[in-house]
């Protein structure tokens, strides 16, 4: 006797849905194509009962008739076929493009968000799309007019919901950016896939001057690792190489110095093969995504590549761990850097080392992105041409380098020498 309780049984239905186990059953034979045509019928012919409120019935003539709504004059119309068959699949092409047309005028932001979301993945970074996810919950997911159908919402009506939320978070341009994009495409793809017109949110032109509040750098001293700090970290990660010559953690000691001398993103040193190297250039096309916990396959630039220029110091960083790889009985036809392909372990050991070296060495602790901003400010102070580092960056617009990874990093003595030679 089966003892199984009633809410322990589960059923095909709760697993598959009935397309599925149809088309499965048609491939392993158990139905043939009648069998499948037949199941089909059926499913439209309920398809058509559950909508139409009129009899169809077969005339003197032989024709099959029935009456619908004219929609021009919301009059009683009758409609007539050959067969009872063509007449349903007539009415059945009715109903779903009017329960189409219905989903359409019904449709709102919020039961739009997802299925933009999942289109707009087929092109941008992972790291977009959790950032537009952020900005949903925080701005969007509550807020009543997402709730209205797409249909119904005015320019106007959605300009002053945009002003209300710009200024009640004392937004900055970064933070507006963000917020204002999210609608826009949002938006644009309702229109694209024919939910609405027009797009009410390109219309909108708000006043940033006016409105948003004006981002202010962060002092340099917590952006960036200056000269001296850079000099003391680069000594001090190949003294802790020199310490741990036995273990894998020699890599993790050349790679945090191998990021002060060039700017790579820590997804894209973790990814670095020695074949990326060509002379004194890199020539990048991967990187790993921590979150999605795999390579992506590209960068995060907007050609989704890039070439760096490697400077001799971590020139000879990269030839010491070819040395050590073959000293230590490991392959040099793959990664630089990650060991066996443990590509995790090294993203979140170098975040890790980052800290314990400040700490050990005794300056404010930096993250390891800070390493990329300290490359860029160094450059810029160097006289190297905006344009030059912003390509080293891989950044698509040169403020994004000049207004957020560009710092003065002269000390005090520098800056006071260099003002009196000019004014004095």
């Amino acid at each position: 006797m089966d003892n199984k309780m009633p809410h322990e049984e589960i059923r095909l239905q709760d697993l598959y849905s009935a397309d599925d186990i149809l088309s499965t059953m048609y491939e392993q034979g158990i139905l043939d194509e009648d069998g499948v045509r037949l199941i089909m019928r059926k499913k439209h012919l309920q398809f058509v009962l559950s909508h139409h409120e009129h009899k169809i019935w077969q005339s003197a003539d032989g024709r099959w008739k029935t009456y619908i709504t004219d929609e021009e004059t919301g009059k009683r119309k009758q409609i007539s076929r050959e067969s009872r068959e063509e007449l349903e699949d007539f009415l059945y092409s009715k109903y779903l493009a009017e329960d189409e047309e219905l989903a359409k005028k019904r449709a709102t932001m919020e039961s739009l968000y997802d299925d933009w979301a999942e289109y707009k993945s087929l092109f941008v970074s992972e790291a977009t799309i959790k950032r537009d996810r952020n900005t949903w919950k925080a701005l969007y997911k509550d807020a009543p007019i997402v709730k209205r159908p797409l249909v119904s919402i005015t320019k106007t009506e959605l300009e002053r919901w945009l002003l209300s939320v710009i200024r009640s978070k004392n937004m900055n341009s970064h933070q507006f950016t963000n917020f204002i994009s999210v609608v826009r495409q949002l938006m644009a793809y309702a229109e694209e896939i024919g939910i609405i017109e027009s797009n009410p949110a390109e219309k909108i032109h708000i006043q940033k001057k006016r409105i948003l509040k004006p981002e202010v750098k962060g002092p340099a001293i917590t952006q960036v690792f200056m000269e001296d700090e850079r000099q003391m970290l680069i000594k001090h990660a190949m003294e802790q190489y020199a310490k741990h010559r036995d273990t894998v953690q020699i890599f993790t000691s050349l790679a945090i110095a191998f990021l002060l001398y060039v700017p790579l993103r820590r997804g894209e040193l973790v990814a670095l093969r020695f074949d990326d190297l060509d002379g004194n250039r890199l020539y990048l096309t991967d990187s790993y995504s921590h979150d999605m916990k795999c390579l992506k396959g590209r960068l995060k630039d907007i050609e989704g590549w890039r070439t760096v220029d490697v400077v001799p110091p971590a020139l000879e960083i990269i030839e010491r761990i070819r040395q050590e790889r073959i000293r230590l009985g490991m392959p040099t036809d793959g990664c630089i850097f990650t060991v066996n392909e443990k590509y995790e372990s090294l993203y979140s050991a170098l975040g890790k080392s980052i800290n314990k070296y400040c700490d050990e060495i005794g300056i404010p602790r930096r993250s390891l992105h800070k390493t990329r901003k300290t490359c860029a400010s160094k450059m810029h102070a160097d006289g190297v041409n905006d344009l030059i580092i912003q390509a080293q960056l891989g950044h698509k617009d040169l403020r994004t380098t000049f207004n957020s990874y560009c710092y003065d990093v002269t000390t005090d003595a520098e800056r006071y020498r260099a003002i009196s030679a000019s004014l004095a």
